[in-house]
């Protein structure tokens, strides 16, 4: 009986593979890590990077408020309240022109707002689908 016994529990060890099942556990794992950060990497807009074009509108977005800029290093001059919409407004004729927002220590969070509004406005055709990249974002 005890013999039996023993036989029976080395038979129920191979049966049973625990490392199989761990492998399956952590691939599983990694999968969906793998589809969430898919997930949350998209951006609400286009972002592309490259120098901004003469012609282009660029705007910085500093500790004191926005600024308009040639080249996004220096600022030329600072943006009234309501200027920044009335900028965005008047490039939808545009359609040459890009908008460039530079972050040099402003409110990230407005800037992805505004981003966004302009993204919205400029890179929508009639269709309601994108037609071009209008709004590109420079993070630092």
């Amino acid at each position: 009986m005890r013999r039996r016994f023993l036989q029976r529990a080395v038979a129920e060890a191979e049966a049973h593979d625990v490392s199989k099942e761990l492998f399956l556990g952590i691939m599983m794992l990694m999968l969906c890590l793998g589809i969430m950060i898919l997930n949350v990497s998209q951006p609400v807009w286009r972002v592309y990077h490259h120098n901004p074009e003469p012609g282009d509108v660029v705007i910085l977005y500093t500790s004191r408020g926005l600024a308009f800029s040639e080249d996004g290093r220096s600022a030329t001059r600072r943006l009234a309240p309501g200027e920044f919409r009335k900028t965005v407004n008047g490039l939808v004729a545009e359609p040459d022109r890009h908008l460039h927002l530079f972050l040099k220590g402003g409110s990230r969070e407005r800037m992805v707002n505004d981003a966004a509004y302009a993204d919205s406005l400029l890179s929508v055709g009639t269709a309601g689908q994108k037609v071009r990249p209008a709004v590109y974002v420079h993070l630092w």
